[in-house]
């Protein structure tokens, strides 16, 4: 019977501390911290073609993007200040351009509930203005921007840090600060948005 008493009482000790919680709060502080940098890492690892992890203000310097007016369009308004940019290149004979672009929109609204501020900005590099016109016809789900010349391409992804042979679509996140933080080559997918939300989320 004593025996049974202690069993009883060792036990319910060792309930009580495992039900000490004045650790838990920063355990799972420090392993959610953990997550986060492993994310981020991952993603500019995986995600990227080039990436520039080094922190606000620390990426990589936006070339210059020569710009001519659209068919039909009035002046394009200016960008909103401490927001990313999610500069997409694209044209309209490019099939995964077009395929992707309304998942582009559903990301940036996503983002937005999010309390992710992010400006999507459609650059089409198409020669072909009468094409694009035609295409301006439809709702656009973010600034629809003309690069002047498809020329400008070339020299502008060799700015960015890829090859200037990359096939489209091109994807570029700017942080607030117009420091480029990652560059995309390819269409990007459903199962892209973690890693998306993941760059933003780190800075």
């Amino acid at each position: 019977m004593d025996r049974l008493r202690h069993l009883t009482i060792a036990v319910a000790l060792l309930a009580l501390v495992g039900c000490d919680d004045r650790s838990v709060p920063q355990t799972a502080a420090r392993r959610f911290d953990g997550v986060k940098t492993d994310n981020a890492a991952s993603a500019y690892r995986t995600f990227c073609e080039r990436g520039y992890p080094g922190g606000p203000g620390q990426g990589h310097l936006l070339p210059a993007m020569p710009e001519r007016p659209l068919p039909g369009a009035g002046a394009v308004p200016a960008a909103r200040p401490g927001a990313w940019r999610w500069i997409n290149f694209w044209a309209t004979w490019c099939t995964p351009c077009i395929a992707e672009i309304p998942l582009l929109g559903r990301w940036s609204e996503s983002l937005a509930r999010d309390g992710l501020a992010v400006g999507l900005e459609l650059w089409s590099v198409d020669d072909d203005q009468a094409a694009l016109a035609a295409w301006l016809k439809r709702p656009a789900p973010g600034r629809v921007r003309w690069l002047k010349s498809f020329d400008d391409l070339a020299p502008l992804l060799e700015g960015l840090g890829v090859a200037r042979a990359s096939a489209l679509p091109v994807h570029v996140l700017v942080d607030p600060r117009g420091a480029v933080r990652c560059v995309r080559v390819g269409a990007v997918h459903d199962e892209d948005y973690g890693a998306i939300k993941a760059i933003l989320v780190s800075g």
